[in-house]
């Protein structure tokens, strides 16, 4: 196994440019049959050579619901990607856990890709306004939804055949939401969560909670960033970041949902995606204080500014990668909510 490893490090190191197109197809050919005889000696995400990763990544591979994203991307990412994304996969079914305004919104971004996409919610009435008029009753009503996007009140009959779950429930609930659902939620299918916040109860993050309730390992990943809802339904341009501890979940988020209006950056930084978009939150309220007070620009840049540094600080602390909070879920966020109207 050490031989093989080594003979795949080796290979990594010496692929051919784009501008020789034969020799990349030998290098290419290569790499693929390595990683059919001795899946164990292909690196994982972060270049290491870890037997269990490696593992896992050949069993996603194999699974219907992820097949062709090993030979469509090739060796893993590097842990994080600022490049567009490519080779997005044919069609596939997304399944949007809640039909508020950005689940909305999420099941508008991968319809636009081509995906067949299933909104889980709970009222009969909306589900049927989603179906019969591709208006979703209840929010943004005033758009017109996809034709490929549809409704479900059944949440076995909408998650059967899933590439990926959206979920797009609140923060507070999810855990105990998660544990009354787990037998119809597939264990090997991803869960990308878009709520904000930590969970009170237990005093975690989401993540850990959302593990807590379902009783098993499940991939995850978490997508923030300073987007309004309505505004990604009129198409403005709007940037996110998506992060997951094995990098090709976050990459194939990116890729399914990622359009012309709509970019996702990635990131392995599972713990400081999460506390920025969880801690903005308190951080609005004095946003809130400020624009009620009528004090101006200059007011509200000190304090965005020294919140943000706070919330550096704090990421820190608890495990997040210092550079998080430069970014989308980190900066971003507080002057969506600071400065959005």
């Amino acid at each position: 196994m050490d031989q093989l490893k080594a003979k795949a490090a080796q290979l990594l190191s010496t692929k051919p440019s784009a501008a020789d197109p034969a020799l990349l197809a030998q290098w290419w050919a290569s790499w693929n049959a390595l990683a059919d005889m001795a899946p164990a000696a292909v690196p994982d995400a972060s270049g290491s050579s870890d037997d269990v990763g490696a593992q896992e990544e050949l069993e996603r591979s194999s699974n219907p619901h992820w097949k062709g994203w090993w030979n469509a991307a090739g060796p893993p990412p590097p842990p994080v990607s600022s490049e567009a994304p490519k080779n997005v996969p044919k069609k596939h079914k997304i399944v949007v856990w809640g039909g508020g305004a950005f689940g909305t919104a999420m099941a508008t971004c991968a319809a636009r890709n081509g995906h067949d996409v299933v909104m889980y919610v709970r009222d009969e009435a909306q589900a049927a306004s989603i179906n019969t008029q591709n208006i979703n009753s209840k929010y943004l009503s005033n758009f017109t939804l996809l034709p490929n996007i549809s409704a479900s009140t059944n949440l076995a009959e909408a998650n059967s055949g899933a590439s990926l779950f959206m979920h797009c429930l609140p923060c507070q609930l999810t855990p105990k939401w998660l544990a009354a659902n787990r037998d119809v939620i597939p264990a090997d299918v991803c869960i990308c969560s878009t709520a904000k916040g930590l969970y009170l109860e237990t005093k975690q993050l989401l993540g850990d909670a959302m593990l807590a309730a379902l009783e098993r390992p499940q991939p995850l990943a978490f997508l923030s960033g300073p987007s309004f809802a309505a505004e990604i339904m009129k198409g403005d341009p709007t940037a996110v970041v998506v992060a997951a501890e094995k990098l090709y979940y976050a990459t194939a988020v990116q890729k399914f949902l990622s359009c012309e209006c709509m970019r996702l950056y990635v990131t392995q930084d599972v713990v400081g995606v999460q506390l920025g978009g969880a801690l903005k939150n308190p951080l609005a309220i004095g946003a809130g204080m400020i624009e009620g007070l009528g004090l101006g620009i200059n007011t509200m840049s000190a304090f965005v500014a020294r919140s943000c540094n706070e919330l550096h600080q704090l990421c820190v602390a608890m495990g997040g990668a210092k550079n998080t909070i430069s970014g989308l879920s980190g900066v971003g966020d507080p002057m969506l909510t600071a400065f959005g109207k």
